[in-house]
C-alpha cells in the first residue's frame, strides 16, 4: 500500500546516505553492505522454511557466515532483519498506492487493482516465506508484520487526507485508529486465504476480492471541476 507501528531496528536501508560521517564506498561501508546483504539473505531462505519464530541467532550468524557480536550491532533479533527485508518492498508498494489514491486520476478500480497487482509481486517474490509463515498461522510475528504494515498505510492516507475519514462517534484519533485497523486485517485476511490455494495461485482472484472488499471511502475522490 509511510510510517510504521514501530521501526526495524536492522539500521538504514542499503542504499541510504550514512550519517556517520563515513564516505559512501569506504572499507568500513562496504563491509557493513555484505553483512547486512547476508543477513538479508540468510533470514529469507531460513524464513521460508519454516516461522521465523523458529530461527535462532545461532542459526542466522551461522548461514550468514558472521559472529554474534557483528549481529548485535546490526539487529535486536532475526525477526527484525526479516521485517525490514520485506517493509522496503511494502513502502514502494505502499507509496504508489497512495500516489494513485491522492491523484484521483484513474478509474476506481484501476487504482485498487494497480495496488493489488504490486502486493501480489511481492507476496509471489517471497513465495515461500509467506506460504511457510501464514498458512496454517503458524507465524504470529510476520501476520502481524503485515497487519502493523496494512495499518500505517491506511492512517498514512488519512493524515494526507483527512477529509476521506468516514464519520461516527468518537474522537478523529479514534476513528482514524478503528477505520485503519479494521481494513489492516481484513486485507491479511486475504492475502492468508489467497496463501491456502494451491500454486500457481490466480492473481486475478486476489486482485478482484481486494477490489470487493476494500471500504467504498478508500477511493480516491474526483477533483473539482475547474472554473
Amino acid at each position: 500500500m509511510s510510517g510504521r507501528e514501530q521501526p526495524p531496528s536492522f539500521g538504514p536501508p542499503l542504499g541510504e546516505p550514512r550519517r556517520d560521517g563515513a564516505e559512501d564506498g569506504s572499507a568500513l561501508d562496504v563491509r557493513t553492505r555484505r553483512t547486512r546483504a547476508r543477513l538479508r539473505e540468510a533470514v529469507v531462505r531460513l524464513a521460508s522454511a519454516g516461522p521465523v519464530e523458529n530461527v535462532a541467532v545461532a542459526d542466522l550468524v551461522r548461514a550468514a557466515r558472521i559472529n554474534r557480536t557483528t549481529f548485535y550491532k546490526h539487529a535486536a533479533s532475526p525477526a527484525a532483519v526479516l521485517e525490514q527485508v520485506l517493509y522496503e518492498d511494502l513502502d514502494r508498494v505502499r507509496a504508489a498506492w497512495i500516489a494513485d489514491t491522492l491523484a484521483a486520476e484513474l478509474p476506481v478500480r484501476d487504482v485498487l487493482d494497480r495496488a493489488s497487482h504490486a502486493l501480489v509481486d511481492h507476496l509471489e517474490r517471497h513465495d515461500a516465506l509467506y506460504t511457510a509463515g501464514l498458512v496454517g498461522h503458524r507465524s504470529a510475528v510476520l501476520h502481524q508484520l503485515l497487519v502493523d504494515h496494512f495499518t500505517a498505510s491506511v492512517r498514512d492516507l488519512l493524515a494526507r487526507d483527512p477529509g476521506i475519514l468516514p464519520g461516527g462517534k468518537g474522537s478523529v484519533a479514534w476513528r482514524t485508529d478503528a477505520h485503519s485497523r479494521f481494513v489492516a486485517h481484513g486485507e491479511v485476511g486475504v492475502v492468508e486465504a489467497w496463501l491456502t490455494l494451491p500454486a500457481p495461485r490466480d492473481r486475478s482472484l486476489f486482485v478482484s476480492a481486494v477490489a470487493a472488499m476494500l471500504p467504498s471511502w478508500l477511493a480516491p475522490r474526483p477533483h473539482a471541476a475547474a472554473d
